[in-house]
Parts: structure tokens; C-alpha cells; sequence
């Protein structure tokens, strides 16, 4: 009886080995979670870029009374190249004029790059005060669908998106001249 009790004794004295067993343990946990905030990092990376580029999309539109064709076409390439190293084939984009009709908030002019633009005089729901009495609003839109690199955190795609209300600048309202 007395060797079992030591034996037991000095079982529960060694500590010979603790370290490694408490490292087994933490150690898978800890390289979930260093993971995690790679893959969201890249993500938090990537939403920045989609509200930037909604952002400058519209500021780009807004600045000016007038857009042709080519000065759209480079307006949605300068926005496209905020994306960079990202694809930027996967971005969506669509840059609109808003007008107030007595209360109601139409389409003056749409264009959409992979994306849909809305059609001319057509209704469009916006929060409260955004469009000015007889004024008008530039509406950007960007929308970019995330897929994950590593795969393993974010199986689905997510998309982000962000769009953005701005008040022309040098006049009441901008034009879009079409050829």
C-alpha cells in the first residue's frame, strides 16, 4: 500500500512536461484566432477601398457642371484604380443624378459600370432631406463581392457596398451630355 502512495505522490510532484501539455492545449486555439484577424484584416482592407471609391466616384461627378462620355469613362477608371492590387473587374459601380420632382426624388441621368443604371425619370426611394427642394444630389454606389483568400473563416462570399450623396458643386445641377 505504501508503494501506491508514493507512487501517487510522486505523480502528482512532477511537473516535468506541464509547459508542453498547457502549449498542445492553447496553441490550435491561438492559431484560429492569428487567422481570423488575417482574414478579417483583409476584408476591414477591402471595405475601405469600396467607401472610397463610392466616395470619389461621387466627388469626381459632383465637381463638375457638365460630363461627356470620355470624362465619365475616366471617372470610372480613377475610381476602378483605388482598388488596386485587388481585382477590380469584381467592383460594381454606378454613379447617378437625383432630382426633386414636388417631393419626389427621379432620375435625372444613371450610368453603371457592371452594374444596372437606373432609367431616366424613373422613382428612387432616399432617406429624408438628402435631395434639396427643386435641387439636386449626385448618388454613387459601389459594390465589390469578397471572396475569401484563406477560405476557411468566410466560406460564402460576402459583398460589401457603400454609397454616398453629394450636392453639386458649381451648379444646381450636373449635366451628362451623351454622343
Amino acid at each position: 500500500m505504501r508503494r501506491i502512495h508514493e507512487f501517487f505522490r510522486q505523480f502528482r510532484a512532477a511537473n516535468r512536461g506541464v509547459s508542453a501539455i498547457e502549449f498542445a492545449l492553447i496553441a490550435p486555439v491561438m492559431i484560429l484566432i492569428y487567422f481570423a484577424c488575417i482574414e478579417l484584416s483583409f476584408m476591414m482592407v477591402l471595405d475601405r477601398k469600396v467607401t472610397s471609391s463610392a466616395s470619389s466616384l461621387g466627388d469626381l461627378v459632383a465637381r463638375a457642371a457638365t460630363v461627356n462620355d470620355d470624362e465619365m469613362n475616366d471617372i470610372f477608371e480613377a475610381t476602378r484604380m483605388i482598388f488596386q492590387p485587388n481585382p477590380i473587374s469584381a467592383a460594381r459601380m454606378r454613379v447617378s443624378s437625383l432630382y426633386d420632382d414636388d417631393g419626389t426624388t427621379k432620375v435625372a441621368w444613371s450610368e453603371g459600370r457592371n452594374m444596372t443604371p437606373y432609367t431616366v425619370d424613373a422613382t428612387i426611394s432616399v432617406p429624408t432631406g438628402i435631395v434639396p427642394e427643386d435641387g439636386s444630389v449626385i448618388f454613387a454606389e459601389v459594390e465589390y463581392d469578397y471572396d475569401s483568400a484563406l477560405g476557411y473563416f468566410f466560406t460564402t462570399t460576402k459583398t460589401l457596398s457603400d454609397e454616398f450623396y453629394l450636392r453639386p458643386r458649381r451648379t444646381d445641377r450636373v449635366a451628362r451630355e451623351t454622343g
